[in-house]
């Protein structure tokens, strides 16, 4: 009712006061805290995101939310506020007492140290920054109060819960704080109650832990959106604090459907400064993340239905009726065989048939998926014959539902076997295999055998690779790991996702903390600028299903090598030249995060010594000089698409078989081939991946086809492999050349 009552009031005093008067409310169901929780009120409980509130006065909401010290003063309401929402270098920061009687005297605090300053205003230094600024008004003979801001470059975070969090969520209050970038009058500022867990696997039991929060209404925090779900992420391993965020921009850049954005803000948690979190948007189901359907939503809709239904039925009172609805859809959500036949689900006893209240789509897709070595062998997950550990991340119950998880397993299976093929399509017809095997070692290499098995589906039969899968996410995730040089791409934290209609999509890219050479816990070494990671064996040496990691099939594809290397072409002197130029991202990032990296190391460097890792700047030096020379590195391999695919070295083109000619006549092309092996009846010229035309073999070797210039890209843009087949049409392996034209 108070919250109410705020958003009804328009008159800036009223508004701080009420504010103020609801953290008393906190204070009496969560205990008394200290100076810097009530000097930001982190206990207002919604989301009031400075939308539509008129102010009578220059200060914000933001900073007129700060309170009073616990004592005799809270029975007046008195409270501090600041005429900036944030303290900035060198601009004078004017505090005011409102609700306190008699003389004000007023007493800074900077850090630990107490300043001579007794005016009302103090003009913050560099030296300030990364430190508390408090200051204590002491009025009515006796009484004061505190009102407290941290002095950073970034926007700073606070939440407080009263107790340490776990590994589910405890309830908490959130605010924010802007900077020079973000300000009350371009940004939503979030300030009510917040639910905090630990998340992260080997990162959560690290000192500095890593939190999933869920706000209690939806906010565009940042401007990144408007969401309930974030991450703050600790970065505990990366001394840089920008490696994640490096990535996930690159990726949207050089063209992601979906990449997470992040910000990089000081945490004050429970009082308590915690250092340099990235503040990401959580990887779900989304309109405004992976745009995909959403199996949970149909199931809160279809409780909301049938909820409203009982109530009129069987006269629920409202509390019974909220009980039921949350119980039911959390039901609906844990069990998802009710999505096909009979379309049934039991609940309290009843059961609904539930195609008479939602409209079931055709399980053809809305599934996230992650693949993630803690699901190797997982019986709900959706494993490949090749061992790639694919489990549901949305729905997070989505195998409780045999039809949804076998399409799922099966989709991804006919990718794998177009991959694997000689020539890129999924063919019933072929013969396929199981992959089993070991760790990789440096003198015998990978322990690995194949089992033929029986597989087919025919409803993908003849289609490509690239059919299947969204090409252009394939290329983003590639030069998202070659880029990166991630010890984990690859292996964990892979995306796919796939909506009902269409391919799809390889992403978005998600945790990179071990890339670009930093140092880790297990003292593995990753320093290594001047490799492919796709092909280099030291990367992929942990997990056997590495070894069979879908972009080493990808890189025999001449198709897929000349996309890359046009891509690497259109993103040099555009994307990474903005990472790398002079007053670009990464000086960006260091002029932005200096001071606050260092505090950070001051408050965590007991805990870096355990691996070596650098502190901060010569962390970002060590970031910087890898991606020089990395940058070096790949120009050279991209010097033209033959060094290109000699560099990878996974597709060889053979001498016995080549394209000897290439004519274009009155909107025709004619291409000409040529095989020398003995066992070849026929080419088959395969253009831009999926085009096939297929010649007879003359008794010189010769063949040549026909196609329709309209039929093709722009002369120059295309590229054709010549296979060299047998009477039967399938591909000799191995044999086959390459050419542009």
């Amino acid at each position: 009712q108070i919250i109410k009552q705020i958003a009804k009031i328009s008159d800036f005093v009223q508004v701080a006061y009420a504010v103020a008067k609801l953290s008393l409310l906190e204070e009496k169901f969560m205990g008394k805290q200290s100076g810097i929780q009530k000097g930001w009120l982190i206990g207002a409980a919604a989301c009031v995101c400075m939308a539509g509130v008129s102010f009578a006065s220059a200060a914000t909401f933001l900073t007129e939310m700060t309170v009073a010290e616990a004592g005799d003063e809270v029975k007046t309401g008195a409270y501090i506020s600041f005429s900036n929402s944030y303290a900035e270098i060198e601009k004078p920061l004017q505090a005011t007492l409102h609700n306190g009687k008699g003389k004000v005297s007023y007493q800074w605090t900077v850090g630990d140290k107490v300043q001579s300053n007794t005016t009302d205003t103090y003009t913050p230094k560099e030296e300030d920054l990364e430190k508390f600024i408090s200051v204590k008004a002491v009025y009515d003979d006796g009484k004061s109060v505190v009102g407290t801001l941290y002095c950073s470059r970034l926007p700073v975070v606070y939440i407080n819960t009263g107790q340490k969090v776990g590994i589910e969520y405890t309830e908490g209050t959130m605010t924010m704080q802007g900077n020079q970038t973000y300000t009350p009058e371009n940004t939503d500022f979030y300030s009510g109650t917040v639910y905090a867990k630990l998340r992260g696997n080997s990162t959560m039991n690290r000192p500095k832990q890593p939190y999933k929060i869920k706000l209690e209404e939806e906010c565009d925090l940042f401007g990144m959106g408007s969401n309930k779900h974030w991450t703050l992420m600790a970065n505990d391993i990366d001394h840089t604090f920008v490696r994640n965020k490096l990535t996930y921009d690159f990726s949207g850049e050089i063209g992601a459907q979906y990449s997470p954005e992040s910000i990089n803000v000081v945490l004050i948690m429970n009082n308590q400064y915690q250092g340099v979190y990235q503040l990401c948007e959580q990887i779900r189901i989304d309109e405004e993340r992976v745009n995909i359907f959403n199996w949970e939503e149909l199931a809160e809709s279809a409780a909301e239905m049938i909820t409203a239904i009982n109530k009129q039925t069987y006269g629920y009172s409202k509390k019974r009726a909220k009980q039921f609805e949350e119980d039911f859809s959390l039901a609906l959500k844990s069990d998802y065989s009710w999505l096909s036949s009979p379309y049934q689900f039991t609940f309290e006893g009843i059961t609904y048939q539930m195609t008479d209240y939602v409209e079931i789509p055709k399980l053809t897709g809305g599934f996230l998926l992650e693949m993630d070595f803690y699901h190797n062998d997982d019986p709900n997950g959706v494993q490949t014959n090749y061992r790639q550990p694919f489990y549901f991340a949305k729905p997070e119950f989505g195998y409780t539902n045999d039809v949804l998880k076998n399409y799922a397993k099966n989709y991804l299976q006919t990718f794998e076997y177009a991959l694997h093929s000689e020539d890129f399509f999924f063919h019933n017809s072929g013969v396929h295999y199981s992959g089993h095997g070991g760790h990789y070692h440096e003198d015998s290499g990978w322990s690995n055998y194949e089992d033929k098995v029986s597989y087919s589906d025919p409803e993908n039969d003849g289609k490509h690779y690239s059919e299947l899968f969204d090409m252009d996410s394939l290329l983003v995730n590639y030069f998202v790991c070659e880029f990166s040089m991630n010890w984990d791409s690859m292996k964990n934290s892979v995306f796919v996702s796939k909506d009902l209609e269409g391919p799809a999509i390889m992403g978005p890219a998600w945790d990179f903390d071990w890339a670009y050479g930093n140092a880790n816990m297990y003292w593995i070494y990753t320093y290594i600028p001047d490799d492919w990671h796709t092909t280099i064996d030291y990367f992929t040496n942990e997990q056997y299903y590495q070894s069979q990691q879908w972009n080493r099939y990808l890189i025999r594809d001449p198709y897929f090598l000349k996309l890359a290397y046009e891509k690497y072409k259109e993103i040099r002197p555009t994307v990474i030249e903005d990472i790398i130029k002079e007053g670009g991202w990464l000086d960006q990032y260091e002029a932005e995060m200096t001071e606050a990296g260092v505090a950070n190391d001051k408050r965590w460097s007991s805990t870096y010594d355990a691996y070596g890792g650098e502190k901060y700047p010569a962390a970002m030096d060590t970031l910087r000089s890898f991606i020089e020379e990395r940058v070096d590195w790949l120009d050279e391999q991209f010097a033209s698409l033959d060094t290109y695919i000699e560099s990878t070295g996974y597709y060889v083109p053979s001498v016995e078989v080549k394209v000897i000619n290439v004519s274009y006549e009155d909107g025709q092309v004619v291409l000409e081939g040529k095989t020398t092996n003995k066992e070849a009846k026929k080419l088959m010229f395969q253009i831009n991946g999926t085009k096939i035309v297929t010649a007879e073999i003359g008794e010189d070797g010769k063949g040549s086809v026909t196609v329709p210039a309209s039929e093709l890209e722009a002369e120059g843009k295309n590229i054709v492999q010549l296979h060299a087949c047998r009477e039967s049409g399938t591909c000799i392996e191995g044999v086959s050349n390459y050419k542009e034209f």
